[in-house]
């Protein structure tokens, strides 16, 4: 396999590839247009009264729409603004996003930055006070979280795309989606009073159902306690964490900054001097640097990873997602 051209950049890709969606949503979509959508689509389209007594969440990612969904249940109306192999960093913001969130009775996201480059626009112009930070509506589902990777310095470009608030990857720990379901349901409690018992007795179900897949799956991982792969990207970190085995080792030098040759040849001496055999990525990393790596270490694989909900075609829960990946990750150490 031939090397990927790779390139030194100073600056941080990321955060202006963030930049650069805000600029683009700005000046395709801007406060007239929105505002003319919105009194258009308000006045044309009829409604439906079918859904007419559920309370309408609009979530940023699947994941979130999954878990709003096992505690609302028939009672909600869930829709996710992107899809599970999407990649919730970059995201072109449509019109049909703000008639979501204008119609909606609570919005809730990942947060921690992870979609800085989009929400606040959307929020902003939404014409929604109910689901702007401090109502009832918002939902942070970050609240409550421990955060893993929060920078221990000071942050500036060169230092690539690090979150100044943790790694925000958190929900593919299920402990965590545990919390996070609490905060849904904190939200529920305040938007849908009168059924608070309801959203409760799900959450509980939800709960113990979060707590059967940690037994089930650290069971089957306990012979796998301690291995180390390779991550392209640090999102593994929380799974990891949760499921004892080591995925420091990343291939990405910095975030959101291409690798260096002579930091793809670090790595592939670590992987070899450490037997690390396994790279993981999601769908949404380019998977050029990962193969370049794998073709210089005997035995080494790279796994596209369900990282949400809807990644692949076979992760339809969230689950399946975890199951999938720690599958993938004990065939691949057999």
């Amino acid at each position: 396999m031939s090397k990927p051209k790779v390139r030194k950049q100073s600056l941080n890709k990321n955060a202006a590839k963030a930049n650069y969606y805000k600029i683009l949503n700005k000046i395709f979509f801007p406060k007239s247009f929105f505002a003319f959508v919105i009194i258009f689509l308000n006045l044309t389209l009829p409604a439906n009264s079918v859904l007419a007594d559920k309370v309408k969440i609009v979530v940023t990612t699947t994941d979130l729409k999954y878990l709003a969904e096992q505690i609302g249940a028939e009672k909600v109306e869930v829709e996710s603004m992107i899809r599970g192999f999407d990649d919730p960093h970059f995201v072109m913001t449509r019109p049909d996003f703000l008639i979501k969130m204008n119609k909606a009775d609570m919005f809730c996201m990942i947060g921690l930055d992870l979609e800085i480059g989009w929400v606040p626009l959307l929020l902003e112009q939404s014409r929604n006070i109910s689901i702007q930070k401090g109502q009832n509506g918002y939902c942070d589902a970050s609240i409550g979280i421990n955060i893993l990777g929060k920078p221990n310095v000071a942050v500036d470009r060169s230092m690539g795309d690090l979150h100044i608030y943790g790694n925000p990857h958190y929900w593919l720990d299920p402990v965590n989606m545990i919390q996070m379901g609490f905060n849904i349901l904190n939200n529920l409690r305040l938007v849908d009073p009168e059924n608070e018992a309801y959203y409760k007795n799900n959450f509980l179900k939800f709960k113990d159902k979060m707590t059967q897949l940690v037994r089930s799956e650290m069971k089957n991982m306990q012979a796998h306690f301690g291995l180390k792969v390779a991550v392209f990207h640090q999102e593994f970190v929380y799974l990891a964490s949760r499921f004892k085995f080591n995925a420091n080792l990343s291939i990405e030098e910095r975030p959101g900054i291409p690798p260096s040759s002579r930091y793809l040849e670090n790595v592939i001496k670590t992987m070899n001097s450490q037997n690390i055999k396994i790279i993981l990525i999601s769908p949404v990393n380019n998977p050029k640097y990962a193969e370049y790596v794998a073709s210089k270490v005997k035995g080494a694989k790279v796994l596209v990873m369900p990282t949400s909900v809807g990644a692949l075609p076979e992760a339809n829960t969230y689950e399946d997602c975890i199951q999938i990946i720690l599958r993938k990750i004990r065939e691949a150490n057999n």
